[in-house]
């Protein structure tokens, strides 16, 4: 149960319905997941290991919220780490993980051109998750997905605006570039084109975190 629980709350971080500040009230969250506060407590405590929860003396505890410096190194190493796999995916990659990336640039492009925030972000995700894989090295996949975890408050905050304010067909435009060079085999513009892409995000976030910030009231 605690592992399903676990799931469920960090999965409501990654989608930004929990963002970085917020608290996690026990009671809250027991009701909305239908179970006592024991099990939420100790899927609290469990997430406060992946990075994602940050434990506080006496009270509740809160979705870990990073320094400026902390999330700047965070996407800095972000880049670094997503360029080598896609690096080793130009290299690497199976065929059929090459024609998922094809189908999901075609699912892409029209989720993107409608605007649909939450299905884009379930776009990224697996498109990063494609090249993390695609890399064929189990430690360096490892060190992609704990830190695109450890960010993923922040990333989700692109995803959460209107269509007014986020232009959905830049990471499209950007992951495409990204895909074709994978396909390509061009392992130099791929690792070039990933750590550009994040950077990217990251000036946009800087752009958006006031913004959230002023929404959610922190």
């Amino acid at each position: 149960m605690e592992k399903g629980i676990s799931k469920s709350i960090a999965e409501m971080i990654v989608r930004g319905t929990l963002r970085p500040g917020d608290r996690l009230d026990e009671q809250s969250l027991a009701e909305k997941l239908d179970v006592s506060r024991m099990p939420i407590r100790e899927a609290i405590q469990k997430l406060s290991s992946s990075g994602l929860v940050q434990l506080r003396p006496r009270r509740s505890a809160i979705v870990r919220r990073m320094s400026e410096n902390e999330l700047s190194e965070a996407f800095e190493a972000m880049g670094e780490i997503e360029g080598l796999c896609a690096s080793y995916a130009a290299q690497r990659l199976s065929e059929a993980r090459r024609l998922r990336v094809k189908a999901l640039m075609e699912i892409s492009r029209q989720v993107c051109d409608a605007g649909n925030g939450p299905e884009a972000q379930e776009i990224d995700d697996e498109f990063h998750a494609l090249i993390h894989s695609g890399a064929r090295n189990w430690m360096i996949t490892a060190l992609a997905r704990e830190t695109r975890i450890k960010v993923s408050p922040y990333s989700a905050i692109g995803f959460i605006f209107d269509s007014d304010l986020i232009d959905l067909t830049v990471p499209h435009r950007q992951h495409s570039a990204i895909a074709e060079a994978i396909l390509d085999g061009d392992a130099a513009n791929a690792r070039a084109l990933m750590i550009e892409h994040v950077g990217h995000n990251y000036l946009s976030l800087q752009e958006l975190l006031p913004l959230a910030q002023e929404r959610n009231g922190t």
